[in-house]
């Protein structure tokens, strides 16, 4: 049976999932949160977080996704990327993983709320990645502003509002009682590219059951069969939409990561793809 998200964050972080749904402990710990540098030894960089908020990447030694950590890496020796879009790139850390295995020479990195955004500005200045750029904006279906739900427990789990009307109590959002809502900057690839941005050898892709959506909004960018796409999916949507263009999806893990390559680039990710399951 596939590990849930949810349960993951139960087993791994349990003090900590503990504290996140208990409100005055949890009013107590925000209050006192603030900015620290957490040293990446495996990339060779420093990566700025929140001390509480982001408490999990405190601890270098804690793996975070290990399997889909791995197929990255395998992904930049088989692609040698140049153009990354790091899409929900929360604290950026599968920028810095590309970054540091590929060496890209433009790297782009989209991410909505202000707090995170501050924090990858910060990264991205210490350590000197001048070829990276955050655009500050959900990738969705239409340009324009959209209702976030923003999740200053984790960090990771904020949401497109209506999204997050639509989940299930056993989402990770549902479970931290999120409240604080904002509006953002809402962004299609497709507009991305018509504004000049260049076409991505390889897209990470987390926007919390946003997929569908922002699959909608790269419809052009789709239709080039250039990119490999490396994404979280929980809406069998966006398989769908994969498949009906003949892309090859494969599940990368037991995480509800799944990895979308288009036929033109099948044979050049083989060595990946032969170790992973196929999905209809």
């Amino acid at each position: 049976m596939r590990m849930s998200l949810l349960s993951t964050i139960r087993t791994r972080f349990h003090p900590l999932w503990k504290i996140r749904r208990t409100p005055w402990l949890f009013r107590i710990f925000h209050s006192l949160d603030f900015p620290v540098w957490v040293r990446c030894r495996s990339l060779g960089m420093k990566m700025r977080v929140m001390w509480f908020r982001d408490m999990n990447w405190l601890f270098d030694s804690v793996p975070k996704e290990p399997e889909f950590n791995a197929i990255m890496e395998r992904l930049c020796d088989a692609i040698q990327p140049k153009v990354f879009w790091d899409i929900g790139a929360n604290l950026g850390w599968f920028s810095w993983l590309v970054n540091a295995k590929a060496r890209p020479s433009q790297v782009f990195l989209f991410e909505p709320l202000p707090q995170n955004a501050r924090l990858l500005g910060e990264t991205i200045r210490r350590n000197q990645f001048a070829h990276m750029s955050i655009i500050r904006a959900a990738v969705s279906d239409e340009c324009g502003t959209v209702s976030f739900k923003v999740d200053d427990k984790s960090g990771a789990a904020s949401q497109i509002a209506g999204l997050f009307e639509e989940s299930g109590e056993s989402a990770i959002g549902r479970a931290y009682g999120l409240e604080n809502e904002i509006t953002v900057r809402a962004t299609t690839m497709d507009a991305e590219i018509a504004a000049g941005a260049p076409i991505p050898d390889l897209i990470k892709m987390d926007v919390e059951s946003a997929e569908h959506l922002a699959l909608k909004g790269a419809q052009r960018l789709l239709d080039l069969d250039r990119t490999v796409i490396a994404f979280e999916c929980h809406r069998h949507e966006a398989i769908d939409m994969f498949r009906a263009r003949n892309w090859a999806v494969f599940l990368a893990d037991q995480l509800n990561n799944y990895l979308a390559v288009p036929p033109g680039l099948l044979e050049k990710v083989s060595d990946i793809t032969r170790g992973l399951a196929g999905v209809d």
